[in-house]
């Protein structure tokens, strides 16, 4: 755990924010890692609220720079701590575990954690990143979340949060101290392998409406390859031009 500079925080509105204030001050550093068992404000891609409950759920933030080789794709730094979480749950014996497009981690079909990452660029280049996870662990209940889950709802067994938080650390410090863009086909192949919902009928929700298709693939650029429910029509679709729908999902917002 030697590249990653631990802090510890009691709350906090969010920590992907407090590495953010910490580095208009000028005192992040590559390796900051913040972490925190009750986070009051958390957020996810899109600005969506993130449900987190004191004492029951992990969230952190990595702070990384990018002062030799950066990737080549922003996708490429998702898909590496993606997998890594993958890895992680699955050696603890997390079940059924997959990975929502773009960012979402599920076991048994449920959500257990989200992803989100907040890259800065200098000179058109990608320069550093925000990594910021939310992690259900031991929450018994989510009100009015029909696809939510916690680690302990899903193995009904009580996880102790920093046992949870030791191995998360070795899997991303495995991922971050590599040349991310010399690993993007093995972790995209990987990626590939835990995408929900692959080459089955699912529901998505963009600017047409609800409409079906099945998604194939993730592209390096992070897209998701479709085709119609026929196999006949392929293409793709960005973050832009719709989102995946959770079974039974009802539509209240805008569709990204």
């Amino acid at each position: 755990m030697a590249y990653f500079n631990l802090i510890k925080l009691n709350a906090t509105s969010s920590t992907n924010n407090y590495i953010k204030e910490k580095r208009s001050k000028g005192a992040c550093k590559d390796g900051d890692l913040v972490w925190t068992k009750h986070q009051t404000s958390g957020r996810g891609q899109s600005d969506k609220s993130w449900q987190s409950e004191a004492n029951n759920s992990l969230s952190l933030s990595i702070y990384k720079t990018f002062e030799k080789e950066s990737p080549k794709h922003p996708f490429e730094i998702s898909c590496a701590v993606a997998c890594a979480i993958i890895r992680t749950l699955h050696s603890i014996g997390i079940p059924e575990l997959n990975i929502k497009w773009p960012n979402d981690i599920l076991s048994c079909n449920h959500k257990i954690g989200g992803i989100l990452i907040e890259n800065t660029y200098k000179y058109s280049r990608l320069n550093e990143t925000i990594i910021g996870l939310g992690l259900n662990i031991n929450q018994e209940k989510f009100d009015s979340l029909p696809h939510a889950r916690s680690l302990f709802m899903i193995t009904k067994r009580k996880w102790d949060i920093e046992t949870v938080l030791n191995s998360l650390i070795q899997s991303f410090e495995n991922v971050l101290i590599s040349d991310l863009s010399n690993h993007l086909k093995a972790n995209l192949a990987e990626f590939n392998l835990s995408l929900w919902r692959k080459k089955k009928p699912s529901k998505f929700y963009g600017s047409e409406g609800i409409f079906e298709a099945i998604p194939l693939e993730v592209t390096q650029e992070g897209n998701l390859l479709i085709s119609d429910l026929e196999g006949a029509l392929e293409r793709t679709i960005d973050l832009n031009q719709a989102r995946m729908l959770y079974s039974k999902e009802t539509v209240l917002r805008s569709p990204v």
